[in-house]
C-alpha cells in the first residue's frame, strides 16, 4: 500500500497488572507518525460496532494506557488525525453530541464518539449519560453507555428496556488471548 509502518513494542509491567509484552504499529501519514493499535481496537468491537479508539493516536493519547516503546521511535505528535475527530465524531459541547445521538436513535444505530471537551471526569460521563438518555426517552428508548475511560470514547445502544450503569471497558489484549 506504500505506506511506511514500523512494529513498536513495550514491555511487560506485572505491578501494573500488564502481564505481556505489546505491539502495535507506528504510521507515517503525510510525513506525520502516528500510533494505530488494531489490537486494543479489535478488544473493544463488539455487537457488530468496530471501534477506532486507538486509530492514528499522538504520544500523549497513546501513552495514557501504554508502556514505553522499548527501542527507539519516532516521536508521535499529529493530534489531528485522530480516527473520531476526522470522522467528525468528536465533540466539545454536550449538545452536539445530543444531536447526533438523535440521528442514531432514529436510524436504531449504536453511537460512538469521543469527548474533547475538557477533562473526562465522573461529572463529565454523567452529564454525557443523563443528556443521552433524555434524548433517548424522547423515542421511548434508554441509553445503554459503555466508555473507554483512557480514550474517553463512548459508544451508546439505545434499547427499549432499561440498560444498568455505564459500563467501564478496558482496551487490551490480556485474559482474551491468554495461552494463545
Amino acid at each position: 500500500m506504500g505506506l511506511w509502518c514500523i512494529i513498536a513494542v513495550s514491555e511487560a509491567n506485572p505491578d501494573q497488572g500488564i502481564k505481556y509484552r505489546h505491539a502495535w504499529n507506528i504510521l507515517k501519514l503525510d510525513g506525520q507518525y502516528v500510533h494505530l493499535d488494531a489490537t486494543f481496537d479489535n478488544s473493544l468491537s463488539h455487537d457488530g460496532v468496530i471501534r477506532y479508539d486507538y486509530f492514528n493516536l499522538d504520544d500523549k493519547r497513546l501513552f495514557r494506557d501504554h508502556q514505553p516503546v522499548i527501542y527507539p521511535a519516532p516521536a508521535c505528535a499529529a493530534s489531528d488525525r485522530f480516527y473520531y475527530r476526522e470522522a467528525k465524531l468528536s465533540f466539545t459541547k454536550v449538545e452536539d453530541v445530543v444531536k447526533r445521538a438523535q440521528m442514531a436513535i432514529r436510524k436504531d444505530m449504536p453511537f460512538v464518539f469521543h469527548w474533547r471537551g475538557g477533562p473526562f471526569t465522573r461529572d463529565v460521563l454523567l452529564q454525557l449519560v443523563q443528556a443521552l438518555e433524555e434524548a433517548a426517552q424522547k423515542r421511548n428508548r434508554h441509553a445503554a453507555v459503555s466508555f473507554n475511560r483512557s480514550q474517553a470514547v463512548l459508544q451508546v445502544r439505545f434499547p427499549t428496556e432499561l440498560p444498568g450503569e455505564a459500563a467501564e471497558e478496558d482496551a487490551n489484549e490480556g485474559e482474551q488471548y491468554e495461552g494463545v
